[in-house]
């Protein structure tokens, strides 16, 4: 498996996209959200909904307060985006400038033959477990036929179904997943692939500078580089380098057992505590105050999938902000 897996160049296209935008936006007098919608179907012409949620309507269901939900193929680039408001505003009048509610950044593994194909569960095992997601919380596997079931630190997500860290509604959230399918209907084979993403909301937008369209237009993607950071263990030889010889020989004798060991172990899952070396050094018992660490000194960065994020980021960065001609 991890000869499949250090490979992930050779076997495997990755892009990087906005899946999703919601935007707030304020018109003039009252309407409905499905005149907005109309416009939005006339504007992009491609047969796609776009869900519009109504903000304080009224029992008519008037108001002039939406939210905007823009999928991946109405937010492509920010000119993709400025004409959707330009086609709101030419028939219901904009007032004030869209607020940006929500930002979803997906990086996508599309396999490049049948054998990286094959191989796909692997990769996206390898993404759940290496993922950082540093202060992450609430990891738990979702789907596809079972209830929500929450990981403590001995279980190994399931590549099967989809990992989700932090909650719905929290500043960021991330999700790891096989992707075979989109808005409940079955993608093509070529279009099966591993997908990691995260979501930005409320105050995970403003820590970055994102209130409005504006801001988005001015963003660098590669300032998200330390939400997609991958860990993995050290090789065998350094990692028992400095255990004492039983535990060395116990970790070797496991490793025989099971070579998967390695490398499917959830490093999102820990809080590796240590004891500080300051004025309150020392354990607990002593006096001392244990400091808690991002993760084990045990792993090492994975220097290929974070080159990766870092050079797909910067890829988006400029299509995004339409610093290239789109294709």
């Amino acid at each position: 498996m991890s000869t499949v897996l250090r490979s992930i160049r050779a076997a495997y296209c990755t892009q990087a996209v906005v899946d999703w935008l919601a935007l707030e936006i304020e018109t003039a007098r009252p309407t409905q959200f499905q005149w907005l919608q109309r416009t939005l179907a006339d504007h992009f012409g491609d047969g796609k909904r776009t869900y519009i949620d109504s903000i304080d309507a009224d029992a008519s269901g008037a108001t002039t307060r939406f939210l905007v939900r823009l999928n991946d193929d109405h937010c492509r680039t920010v000119d993709t985006v400025r004409a959707a408001l330009a086609a709101l505003d030419q028939r219901h009048t904009l007032v004030g400038p869209a607020l940006v509610k929500l930002l979803e950044v997906s990086l996508d593994f599309y396999p490049k033959d049948d054998q990286a194909r094959a191989y796909l569960p692997l990769l996206v095992a390898r993404l759940q477990t290496s993922l950082e997601a540093a202060g992450g919380t609430s990891h738990r596997l979702v789907g596809p036929t079972k209830r929500a079931e929450h990981l403590d630190s001995t279980d190994t997500p399931d590549p099967r179904r989809t990992l989700y860290i932090n909650n719905k509604l929290d500043p960021l959230a991330w999700r790891v997943y096989y992707k075979i399918t989109d808005r409940d209907q079955t993608l093509p084979r070529d279009q099966h692939r591993a997908r990691v993403e995260f979501t930005l909301q409320g105050v995970g937008l403003h820590q970055y500078g994102i209130n409005t369209v504006d801001d988005l237009a001015a963003l660098d993607f590669g300032d998200f580089g330390h939400l997609l950071h991958f860990r993995q263990f050290k090789p065998l030889p350094d990692l028992i380098a400095n255990m004492k010889p039983e535990l060395a020989q116990l970790v070797q004798h496991a490793t025989r057992r099971d070579r998967n060991m390695i490398s499917l172990y959830p490093f999102g899952l820990h809080a590796y505590r240590r004891y500080n070396t300051g004025k309150h050094a020392g354990k607990p018992r002593n006096g001392g105050h244990p400091e808690l660490r991002k993760h084990s000194t045990h792993t090492t960065a994975d220097a290929e999938l974070n080159q990766l994020v870092r050079n797909r980021l910067h890829d988006l960065t400029q299509f995004f902000t339409q610093n290239w001609n789109e294709k």
